[in-house]
C-alpha cells in the first residue's frame, strides 16, 4: 500500500508528534507493509519555511527522522505529460495506454528534470543533503501561484453565454497541453484525440481529474486559489497511482466533487485511491490491530 500523505501531515507527525510521532507511523507502516510516498512537493512543502528562515539546519534531524520510514518516490511533476505521451502513443496505432510509472529510486529524482538529475551520480546520499542541494528549486516552484490565481479569476469573470461546455474546455486545451510539453503530434486530428481522451477517462486520469478539480474550483466563487494550493493541486495528478491520499479540507472537497461527476456522466473509469483529510482518519480506517 502507498501513502501520500500531505505536507502537513508530514509536519505533524515528525516534527510535532501528533496523532503519532514518526516512530509509530514506521511500526504502524511495516504492520501493513506499507509505504510513505515522498514527491518533490510534499517535501518542498516541509521544508520550505527552514530555507525562508535560515533553519536548514534544525530541519536536518527532522528529514532524517522522515527517512527511516518505509518510503517510496513519486516524480509527480511529469505525470500528466508522461500520460499524454502514452495516450497519443496508443491513438496512433488504435489501441489503450499503456500504465504509467511514476515512482522514482531516489528524492532528487522527483524533481522534473530534463533527462536524469545531475545528483544521480553522488552514491550513499541522505535525504537532507539532497534536499540542501535543492533549495535553490524548492523556493522556486511556489512562483506559479500568481499566474495559475490570475487564470481562475479570468475564467470566473467570463460572462455565462461565453463559457464552453466543460467537454470543449478540456479538447481545446488538448493542443496547448501537448505543445507545453514539447510532444509532437505530427498527423493527429488533435480534436479527435482530445474528444478520445474525454471518452475515458482512464486514459489519462491524473490529466482529467486535475483538470476537474480546477474547473470545480474556478466555478466556487468563494473559494480563494491560495498560494498553498500549488502543492494541494500538484498532489491531485498523483492520485490515480497511490492506495491511499491525506489532503486538507478544501482540496478533498474538489476531488470529491471531481470524482462524483465522473460517476454521474457514468464514465468508465475511476481512480481505487482512497482520500483522507489527516492521518487521525486515514488510521482509524485502518487501525493497527486489522
Amino acid at each position: 500500500m502507498r501513502i501520500l500523505l500531505d505536507a502537513k501531515d508530514l509536519i505533524d507527525i515528525v516534527e510535532h508528534g501528533r496523532p503519532i510521532d514518526s516512530s509509530a507511523l514506521r511500526q504502524w507502516l511495516r504492520h501493513r507493509s506499507a509505504s510513505a510516498v515522498l514527491s518533490f512537493t510534499n517535501v518542498s512543502d516541509f521544508v520550505g519555511p527552514a530555507f525562508e528562515e535560515n533553519k536548514f539546519p534544525e530541519m536536518r534531524l527532522l528529514l532524517q527522522s522522515l527517512e527511516t520510514l518505509p518510503l517510496v518516490y513519486m516524480r509527480e511533476g511529469t505525470i500528466i505529460e508522461e500520460e499524454l505521451r502514452a495516450a497519443l502513443a496508443a491513438y496512433r496505432t488504435g489501441r489503450e495506454p499503456s500504465a504509467v510509472n511514476p515512482f522514482v529510486a531516489r528524492w532528487d529524482e522527483t524533481a522534473k528534470w530534463e533527462g536524469e538529475a545531475a545528483t544521480k551520480i553522488l552514491v550513499g546520499m541522505r535525504l537532507d543533503d539532497l534536499v540542501y542541494m535543492a533549495r535553490g528549486t524548492i523556493q522556486a516552484y511556489k512562483r506559479a501561484a500568481p499566474i495559475l490565481r490570475r487564470q481562475i479569476e479570468d475564467e470566473r469573470a467570463l460572462p455565462k453565454h461565453e463559457k464552453l461546455s466543460l467537454k470543449q474546455i478540456f479538447v481545446d486545451g488538448v493542443s496547448t497541453r501537448l505543445i507545453a510539453h514539447r510532444i509532437e503530434a505530427g498527423g493527429i486530428d488533435i480534436e479527435s484525440f482530445g474528444d478520445w481522451l474525454w471518452q475515458m477517462p482512464g486514459r489519462c486520469m491524473g490529466l482529467r481529474l486535475h483538470f476537474e478539480a480546477r474547473h470545480h474550483l474556478a466555478k466556487d466563487h468563494e473559494l480563494r486559489f491560495q498560494d498553498g494550493d500549488i502543492a494541494d493541486f500538484a498532489h491531485i495528478a498523483a492520485i490515480p497511482y497511490v492506495d491511499v491520499v491525506t489532503v486538507d479540507k478544501r482540496i478533498e472537497d474538489l476531488v470529491r466533487k471531481s470524482l462524483q461527476t465522473l460517476r454521474k456522466s457514468h464514465l468508465p473509469t475511476e481512480p481505487s485511491c482512497r482520500v483522507f483529510r489527516n492521518v487521525e482518519s486515514l488510521m482509524r480506517a485502518y487501525p493497527s490491530e486489522g
